[in-house]
């Protein structure tokens, strides 16, 4: 009789150990990946601006104009200067898009209003473009601030400048660019030209300024919608896969809470001796627990995204806040990890403390 009640309380708590384990995944994927609120704090982590410079030159560069390529490092200060706006656009749609996979709604329609953006993007434009002047000027010689502007002025089209300065020789037309230029830039300017030359670059600069910019900023809408006809038939069957599999997970993510009690509950049964059951409980929770902690420890010692970036060539920025992500995940699955292990410690030493039953 002894030796079937060890065979089934070895069973049952084998059956126990591979439950805990599918627990332990299912507990971290319910406090992360399922979780809209763990999202939008990582998506308030991500440090957009870092990772725009980082991958600048492949990215914006490629939608600027190439006749201004000074405009990148313009617009990568408005990307950052944008960085609450688009944190907070990015943490609705989260929101929209987790109602839609987790079944609270039926539609998938996420829609990013852009007219503010739009409104505030030529002032931006303007103003960084001023700042950016002043810091680069700031450490040259008068030398090197004329061939950097002169380097700039070879780089604006001819076919926008104002009439009256179009047809002046070249050499006076940048001159008088380049005095404007400084003045913008809150340098002091050193040619002393006369008002008739100056006047239509100081009357027209920033009108110019916004119809060059205009021709980019319009073809931007005024919302972006992302529904079934903009991801097509392919992702949505893919969503649709999701929902499922999510649908499934949230249905029985609770019945496996009741089949690890019937499961303890089984192995007292199998005994029919508390202090037994609390042995062999501790013991399984003592395992499971020791081990899940130590590779939760070994993962935040390691920092494995590290070794990620030699191998495909992953900006810092982003490496760093992967591991700030993978370290947030793991923090989540610690408190059952620890939880675990000081209730199969607590059981052993109760198992200890019951005397033996007597024959």
């Amino acid at each position: 009789m002894g030796i079937l009640r060890s065979i089934a309380t070895s069973f049952l708590s084998f059956i126990l150990f591979l439950t805990l384990t599918i627990f332990s995944v299912a507990f971290m994927l319910q406090g992360t990946v399922l979780n809209s609120d763990f999202v939008s704090d990582q998506v308030d982590k991500v440090p957009i601006s870092d990772i725009a410079r980082d991958f600048g030159d492949e990215l914006i560069s490629s939608e600027l104009p190439q006749d201004m390529p000074f405009m990148k490092d313009v617009a990568l200060n408005v990307v950052e200067k944008q960085e609450p706006w688009i944190k907070e656009q990015l943490k609705d749609a989260i929101d929209t898009g987790y109602d839609y996979l987790l079944g609270d709604t039926e539609t998938l329609r996420i829609t990013i209003p852009l007219s503010e953006l739009k409104e505030n993007l030529g002032d931006s434009l303007w103003d960084e473009t001023q700042a950016y002047l002043q810091k680069e000027l700031a450490t040259k010689s008068e030398s090197e601030i004329s061939r950097y502007l002169q380097d700039i002025i070879r780089q604006i089209p001819k076919d926008i400048l104002p009439t009256d300065l179009a047809i002046l020789p070249s050499d006076l037309r940048n001159l008088a660019i380049e005095q404007y230029l400084r003045d913008f830039a809150g340098q002091k300017p050193v040619f002393g030209l006369p008002p008739e030359i100056t006047a239509p670059v100081q009357e027209s600069a920033r009108e110019y300024f916004d119809q060059y910019l205009n021709d980019f900023i319009k073809d931007i809408p005024d919302t972006y919608t992302i529904d079934e006809d903009t991801l097509g038939h392919q992702t949505m069957d893919a969503l649709s896969t999701a929902r499922t599999v999510v649908d499934y997970f949230q249905t029985y993510y609770p019945w496996m809470i009741v089949l690890i009690l019937v499961l303890a509950a089984l192995i007292f049964v199998a005994n029919m001796n508390i202090r037994a059951t609390a042995r062999a409980l501790g013991t399984n929770l003592c395992i499971f627990g020791g081990l899940d902690l130590i590779g939760i420890i070994v993962v935040k010692v390691i920092s494995p995204f590290h070794f990620l970036v030699d191998v495909f060539d992953i900006p810092s920025t982003l490496s760093n806040w992967m591991e700030g992500a993978a370290n947030d995940v793991t923090s989540v699955a610690l408190p059952l990890a620890i939880g675990l292990l000081v209730v199969g410690v607590a059981l052993l030493v109760v198992s200890f403390i019951i005397k033996p039953r007597e024959a």
